[in-house]
């Protein structure tokens, strides 16, 4: 498939419309184009399945484009005594981040700054559920050089971290690192003005993306 083939466009689009309405047999369609559809279609292209995704608007038009972005550890989980799911997630995120989209998941730490309002209990209670998430990590197999584990900062390093923050009575933080997706990326990369519709990725760019590539593929 030529460059020109393989390009998000209105008139792809329309012929591959016209394509799979003429009775075209296929081996999966995936309704709904967010990051969860994206990513299952890009992994059925990457098995050499031959893919239709659709989407009513275009990818990552609903709730993948207005969310966080935060790539999701299972510390919820963990929260509610859903251990296998906890642990699931972890490791997804773990080949998310090293395996299939390294490139699109940037570090991004995170400061509960110890202000007055913060007691001694709910400040150890915090670094408890940061412990916690840090044990998902490691059960999950994910190295501390991708995701660092959390630790307990000075005035000065939170001053550093966070410049805003006030001076007065602050006993420092507690700092915790996730990752974050960039933008709309990890749902596909979105489709510009003339996305959506359908969308067949061919097996060649499924494995390109999935190998962690900075190439679009699979959505």
């Amino acid at each position: 498939m030529s460059k020109a083939d393989s390009a998000l466009n209105a008139a792809r689009r329309e012929r591959e419309i016209a394509e799979v309405s003429a009775g075209r047999v296929v081996d999966l369609v995936v309704v709904g184009l967010g990051v969860t559809g994206a990513g299952v279609a890009l992994d059925a292209a990457s098995r050499g399945l031959d893919v239709v995704a659709v989407d009513a608007h275009d990818v990552a038009f609903g709730t993948s484009r207005w969310s966080s972005k935060l790539v999701h550890g299972g510390l919820r989980y963990l929260a509610q005594g859903r251990l296998q799911l906890a642990h699931e997630s972890a490791v997804e995120r773990g080949i998310l981040m090293s395996t299939t989209a390294p490139h699109l998941a940037r570090p991004l730490p995170m400061l509960m700054p110890l202000l007055p309002m913060v007691s001694a209990t709910q400040a150890q209670l915090s670094r408890g559920g940061f412990v916690a998430g840090n044990l998902l990590r490691a059960c999950a197999r994910t190295p501390r050089k991708t995701l660092p584990g959390p630790r307990r900062l000075n005035v000065t390093e939170s001053l550093a971290v966070a410049s805003g923050l006030r001076r007065d009575r602050l006993r420092g933080g507690l700092l915790f690192w996730g990752r974050s997706a960039r933008g709309r990326r990890p749902a596909g990369g979105g489709a510009g003005p003339d996305g959506g519709g359908v969308r067949r990725p061919s097996a060649a760019e499924g494995q390109g993306a999935g190998a962690g590539r900075g190439r679009r593929g699979g959505a």
